[in-house]
């Protein structure tokens, strides 16, 4: 085990040092400096976006070198814990009745050994009477509010002001906890630790395929998009103690938010600012891997795609007001690590660059990368295959370099323009609840726009590509060799793409089982294409 760990930093460090000498290679030695002012301008965008991409490449090689990838022990209690009163959060604003009940009948079930210190709210910001009813019958608290200001943190300030317990666990509407979610959780604030515990942070697992496993029919046969986050980097981030609190599945010391006054405001994303917050002032948060709710994952793709960008606007947001550089409360190692949480939001940006680089030479005959193509190669192509050596085969397939780039280039039309107009100023701090367990059976306005997009770019790289491999035949493989690979390589993943675009049929799933599968399979892309062949009626 011992070997196989050092064999494992070994090749991380490795790639480490492959990849920081293509990155000084391509600063000191590719710029188009001797060619017009507008390729120079291009070329140090796709440069800039490069140094952009390898700063969170070398955030996330420093957390595997310092991970166990292990859950925090249980901690020993104190000897005859006197347990405290809790309460428990379901925040709601327009879920269906069914959606709650289910909730609401969860939370009640949870393993407690004085269940009346047990103090469930229904903190409802729709203000509805049908809630407040249904809250009567199972005998639980209603909290509301007659204005939605802040939105889901205001629900929550709200809430906070009429409740006193010393811990508060939080769970969105369709988030149903197991019955051994305080076990896991109250020993680590109760614990003899000289740590202040802020919270306790589990993952979202979902009871319904998440919306890549439905469209491309790989129930069971793919992993959720967001298990390798959940089950490996936040639990990597218990190293710097930036683990991300996300709104739900979490117990939270009152204490805490107290000393923060409550949630963070200004952001669309409450929770991840609330938690780098709770960790500046001094606070451990913690993340485990096991699983201690389900909920249901979004299959409608207006729906995912308004999560996405709430997500991602919520992010720049929270970055523009709480200017992470700037908090006293936290190391440099955490704020590096935020920076590069927040960072990845702007993928859809990076991706775009990527799709329209190797177009500017093969159509327009812009060069953004003047350089000795064997060089080059010589140096690009070890930091590539040790970069998918490291993600793939060192992390045994539970992360995948080929689909993280099919999940960015699904969601770039998505992200990219909400990103940049909340970037640029144009807010938007509407929080639009996710609809859970619907799916249209014909495709939206949204979804026909985002096929456009991707029809658009992969015609045009299918071009690029043509044009370059005939190039290649009359000028020699050195100056078109490269746009050829790249622009096949963007052709290949917007195909995908389109792919995804086009099975918004409803259909039934069977027989699938949550978190089954935790590994992407060898061949998993190319089923694909498979079944898009050989399931017609699944097509349009």
């Amino acid at each position: 085990m011992k070997q196989k760990n050092l064999f494992k930093k070994t090749i991380y460090f490795i790639s480490f040092i492959s990849t920081f000498i293509y990155i000084l290679y391509r600063i000191l030695f590719t710029l188009p400096i001797n060619m017009n002012f507008f390729s120079l301008f291009l070329g140090i965008i796709v440069l800039f976006t490069e140094l952009w991409e390898s700063f969170n490449f070398f955030i996330y090689y420093f957390n595997i070198l310092k991970s166990t990838k292990k859950n925090s022990h249980l901690p020993p209690l104190n000897t005859s814990p006197e347990y405290p009163d809790i309460d428990i959060f379901i925040a709601t604003l327009n879920e269906h009745d069914s959606l709650l009940k289910n909730t609401i009948n969860c939370c009640k079930n949870i393993n407690y050994p004085d269940k009346n210190k047990l103090h469930i709210y229904v903190c409802d910001d729709g203000n509805r009477n049908n809630v407040k009813e249904l809250c009567k019958n199972f005998n639980v608290n209603y909290i509301t509010r007659l204005t939605n200001k802040d939105a889901k943190a205001g629900n929550y300030n709200n809430a906070l002001k009429q409740t006193h317990s010393p811990y508060i666990a939080f769970f969105d509407a369709d988030m149903c906890p197991t019955n051994d979610f305080l076990e896991l959780a109250l020993p680590y604030f109760l614990s003899n630790s000289n740590k202040k515990i802020g919270f306790v942070q589990f993952p979202q697992s979902f009871k319904n395929p998440d919306i890549f496993q439905y469209r491309f029919n790989l129930e069971n046969k793919i992993p959720f998009e967001q298990e390798y986050f959940y089950n490996t980097l936040q639990i990597e981030k218990n190293q710097t103690n930036s683990v991300v609190f996300c709104g739900t599945n979490a117990l939270v010391s009152r204490s805490a938010l107290n000393e923060i006054n409550g949630f963070a405001t200004g952001t669309i994303s409450e929770d991840i600012a609330t938690g780098m917050l709770i960790e500046n002032a001094g606070y451990t948060g913690i993340a485990l891997n096991n699983i201690t709710a389900y909920g249901n994952s979004v299959t409608d793709f207006t729906g995912f795609a308004k999560q996405r960008s709430r997500w991602a606007r919520g992010c720049v947001q929270m970055s523009k007001k709480y200017k992470i550089f700037t908090c006293k409360g936290l190391s440099l190692k955490q704020k590096l690590e935020y920076f590069s949480c927040v960072s990845y939001w702007y993928f859809g940006i990076r991706r775009l660059v990527y799709l329209i680089a190797p177009l500017l030479f093969s159509l327009c005959g812009i060069t953004v990368i003047n350089c000795n193509i064997k060089t080059f190669i010589c140096l690009w192509l070890p930091c590539y295959l040790l970069k998918r050596f490291a993600i793939d085969i060192l992390e045994q397939n539970q992360r995948s370099s080929t689909w993280n780039t099919i999940y960015e280039t699904i969601l770039t039309p998505i992200l990219a323009p909400a990103v940049t107009q909340e970037f640029l100023g144009f807010h938007n701090t509407k929080f639009d609840v996710t609809p859970k367990g619907t799916t249209a059976n014909r495709m939206s306005k949204l979804n026909f726009k985002v096929l456009v997009f991707h029809l658009i770019f992969f015609i045009l790289n299918f071009v690029g590509f043509i044009i370059s491999a005939l190039k290649i035949f009359n000028n020699g493989i050195s100056l078109y060799i490269l746009p050829l690979i790249w622009t096949l390589s963007n052709a290949f993943y917007l195909l995908i793409a389109i792919i995804f675009d086009l099975r918004f049929k409803k259909h039934d799933y069977k027989n699938f089982v949550p978190n089954k599968t935790k590994k992407y399979p060898k061949f998993s892309v190319f089923h694909i294409f498979f079944d898009f062949l050989t399931h017609p009626n699944n097509k349009f």
